[in-house]
């Protein structure tokens, strides 16, 4: 399994446990959270803003997902899924946007600490929404 499939099942598995239907993996918001991953590394700063000040909402929707809920999850230092998928929950905010019932699709973004060591994720972008 990827990293990714193993992020989303522990973020189902959390779901799971107070009834909620599960996220589905998303093309577009698999994009967006994974150019704001890469910008937040490429910046070596942990931002919900990114490239020219842009909102996590204005780069949903400059992918071409069209919302009528939208949220972003970001973390940096978790080194394994279940360390990112903890890090989120333990967070009152970050547990809310994942848990929230409106919420349907999926993306998620990883940028690797170095090249030569890929397995080790930095930055984290989690990409949530519901379409119109």
């Amino acid at each position: 399994m990827s990293l990714i499939t193993d992020v989303i099942d522990g973020l189902n598995a959390e779901r799971g446990k107070v009834n909620l239907a599960p996220l589905i993996p998303n093309d577009l918001l698999m994009q967006t959270a994974q150019q704001h991953a890469e910008f937040m590394d490429r910046k070596q700063a942990l931002s919900h803003l990114g490239a020219g000040q842009t909102t996590f909402d204005q780069r949903i929707h400059s992918v071409g997902y069209r919302f009528s809920t939208a949220a972003e999850n970001v973390a940096l230092g978790a080194v394994d899924a279940a360390g990112v998928v903890r890090m989120w929950m333990d967070s009152p905010p970050h547990r809310a946007n994942i848990l929230n019932d409106k919420v349907t699709d999926v993306g998620l973004g990883i940028s690797p600490a170095t090249p030569e060591t890929p397995e080790i994720a930095r930055y984290w972008s989690l990409s949530l929404a519901a379409p119109l």
